[in-house]
Parts: C-alpha cells; structure tokens; sequence
C-alpha cells in the first residue's frame, strides 16, 4: 500500500541508513568532551530512523492515526540531537547537558520523569549562537499531532501522513550532517550535504513541514427580513 507515494521516503531512509552505520563504525574516544556527549546523539539518531521506519510499516498497513504518537517522538528527537551538539559547537556543557547524559546513563534514578524539561532544551536552542537557526527550525508544540488531527468524522490523511514522513526524513539527513559534523567525519557530512542539495531539486514541498488543507465553511444564505421597508421608503 502506497508504494508508489512513499518510494521518495524510502530512498532516504535507506541512504542514511548506510550513513548511520559508517558513524557507528567510526566512533571516536577523543569526539567530544565527555565522549558520552557524541554517543548519545548517535543513539538518538539510532532511535529517530528506527522511527521513520515503524511509521513506514504502519502506513503500508493503512494504520494512518496510529502513526500520530511516533511522530510526536521524532520530533522530541531532533531536539534532543540539536541540544546535545551544542557543547561541540560552542563549547560550552551546560548543568542540563550534564544532567541528560546523566539519565541517559541510568546513573541517577529519576523514575518516569526526566530531569531536563523539553521547554528548557528548547529554551537553550532558541538562545544558542552556534547552530543555523533557519535551518534547524523550531516548530510548536504537538505539531505534528495538529497536522494529523481528524477533522470531524473525516480520519487522518494518509497523503498527509506521506508528506509529513517524508519532512521527518529530510530532517534526519539535517540531523545526520549535525551528528558527522560532532563526530568530524567529513566525508559523511559532505555526501549528506549533496543528498540535501539533490532532495531541495527533487522535491522542495519536504522542506516545509506540511499543512492539512483547512476545510471551506458552507456559506448560508441570510435569512430573509419580514416587512423589508428600505430606508428611502422610510423617508
């Protein structure tokens, strides 16, 4: 089901997947300080395809509402790899990078709750000096979730859906060049960058994150005024 529509999105999944097992392969002790920094934005990433590829499965099986949580995920993800490539941008590790790498490492037990808040990681994008704002868009709250909200009786569409997965896709290759960039492999980040280049060509609607068509309200003809008597019949 949908092959035809998601053959785009399958070609960038499986060109990062390639990319992801060479970062993988070619982990650094000396990447970042500490080394747990890198490793956790490869990890993030790691979970972030292993996304793409269950709402892939969800939709080839028609499963279109049920794909509206993992995309909520993906999107908490590409903060979270943002965040953490900010101390090998400007080198500075903040007491809340700390604190994730902390969690992540099961060194403290902080139960079900994480002791770095999604408004603050936000907070420390919006204010960072060393990441292209404009590329690395910030989108509201629960955006996807909106996008694929039902309207009325009518379910979540699956054109919808495509175009959104396709967006997420194209945002991985932007957190793959990140993630190379952290780990200084040139070669990896230089052929994410032409893949980017080649997808803007292709298909520059997956850029922008997509809206569902808000739906025309019927117009209703005025009911008609009992006694019409017009102002100059007044006079």
């Amino acid at each position: 089901m949908y092959d035809a529509e998601m053959k785009l999105n399958h070609q960038i999944v499986q060109f990062l997947e390639y990319k992801l097992q060479t970062l993988h392969e070619n982990i650094r002790e000396n990447i970042t300080e500490p080394p747990e920094l890198y490793t956790a934005m490869l990890a993030v990433l790691t979970q972030y395809m292993a996304g793409l590829k269950s709402i892939t499965c969800l939709l080839n099986h028609g499963f279109v509402p049920q794909t509206r949580g993992i995309f909520q995920t993906l999107g908490e993800d590409y903060e979270d790899i943002i965040f953490l490539s900010l101390p090998a941008l400007h080198g500075t590790m903040t007491h809340l990078h700390h604190a994730y790498l902390k969690r992540v490492a099961g060194e403290e037990d902080y139960g079900y709750y994480s002791p770095v808040s999604r408004c603050e990681i936000r907070n420390q994008i919006r204010e960072a000096n060393g990441i292209n704002h404009n590329v690395f868009q910030l989108y509201p709250k629960r955006q996807a979730l909106q996008v694929l909200r039902p309207l009325g009786d009518k379910p979540c569409s699956a054109n919808l859906a495509i175009a959104l997965h396709r967006h997420f896709a194209y945002k991985a290759v932007l957190l793959t060049v990140l993630t190379a960039k952290v780990a200084d492999e040139q070669e990896v980040m230089r052929e994410c960058l032409n893949y980017r280049a080649h997808l803007e060509m292709v298909d520059p609607e997956a850029v922008v994150m997509p809206q569902p068509k808000s739906q025309p309200r019927p117009q209703t003809a005025p009911a008609p005024i009992a006694n019409d008597i017009s102002y100059a019949a007044i006079r």
